[in-house]
């Protein structure tokens, strides 16, 4: 039947929260017509369940990011809880500099092939940014001096309300989009939309053997019945991320994690779940920080006061226009 029908006394609600049946009241006594539960507008992509929380009576479009017109069956889909609010968990993401430190701080550029997808990044840690304000967001351009002449370049983007695209791939394939979405104030969910395209082996170096502390994937807690019981990761706060700290030493790995994905659930959990930014050194490749921030802030001021709409909100084809990458 369509709707879901309370255990406790037997009340039935529609899928537009409208209140169809009191199992438990009398007839005559039945007031059905004036209880609405809230409702949500939903659909269904790439095996995910979207929902819209606003307050307009119909639904804007859908976000017309460019992985999400791919088929199912084209898209790998992962996501993880992460113990901090969303916008510090995004923020990582839109941090190059921290690339050839916490994931690569081990490696030398010897040890990869000229076309490894990390070899820029390793080869110079320390970039140059722009960043601007864009149609969808802000875009950075990171860029620094490559080996064997040229210039090795990272773009990336911010897209609201709290989507990244990160630089980790090829320009022409990187089709992907990753999505920070909040919870609560000390919670979020992050989510990651992938091509399933081919691409280079990134855990192996130039010799065929394995680079150690760029281990990808993610290993899972069993699930539970608490509010925050699914999509915990094995590797959290209560056990140090399971650091390393003998691999460490011996630059097995430079933060004794292995896992790409740990090391910034790491650095971005143990800030606490609301860092106090009174403490914070910005320095100039914090742009794009300072560039997302201040536009997230005049935005959420424009939409709080009837001014203007999120940006891409009607129109999502904007999105498409977006995408991040290197050269």
């Amino acid at each position: 039947e369509n709707g879901l029908r309370c255990v406790y006394h037997g009340w039935k609600f529609d899928v537009e929260g409208n209140c169809v049946d009191m199992a438990s009241v009398p007839a005559h006594q039945d007031f059905k017509s004036k209880v609405k539960a809230k409702a949500y507008k939903a659909t269904e992509r790439n095996g995910v369940v979207w929902v819209y929380m606003g307050k307009r009576a119909k639904a804007p479009p859908m976000p017309g990011i460019e992985v999400l017109q791919l088929p199912d069956e084209d898209v790998s889909v992962i996501a993880a809880l992460r113990e901090c609010n969303w916008l510090q968990g995004l923020e990582g993401d839109i941090d190059t500099s921290h690339f050839g430190f916490l994931h690569a701080g081990h490696i030398k550029p010897e040890q990869l092939a000229p076309d490894h997808p990390f070899r820029g990044a390793v080869f110079n840690r320390a970039p140059e940014l722009k960043a601007i304000e864009t149609p969808w967001g802000t875009s950075y351009g990171a860029y620094r001096p490559a080996d064997g002449g040229g210039t090795y370049w990272r773009t990336a983007n911010f897209l609201f309300p709290f989507y990244t695209q990160q630089p980790q791939g090829e320009f022409a394939t990187n089709v992907h989009v990753r999505a920070w979405v909040p919870i609560d104030d000390h919670n979020m969910m992050f989510w990651n939309f992938v091509w399933k395209r081919p691409m280079p082996d990134r855990v192996v170096g130039q010799d065929g053997r394995p680079l150690t502390g760029v281990s990808l994937g993610f290993e899972y807690l069993p699930n539970t019945t608490d509010w925050l019981g699914r999509w915990r990761l094995t590797s959290n706060p209560r056990n140090d991320w399971n650091i390393d700290r003998e691999g460490q030493a011996n630059n097995i790995s430079y933060t004794g994690i292995s896992n790409i994905h740990m090391q910034d659930q790491a650095v971005t959990e143990s800030m606490g779940p609301i860092t106090d930014h009174e403490f914070e050194h910005l320095a100039p490749t914090d742009i794009m920080i300072v560039k997302t921030r201040r536009h997230i802030l005049e935005t959420a001021r424009g939409f709080a006061d009837g001014k203007t709409a999120p940006p891409c909100l009607d129109d999502p084809e904007t999105y498409l226009k977006a995408r991040s990458g290197f050269f």
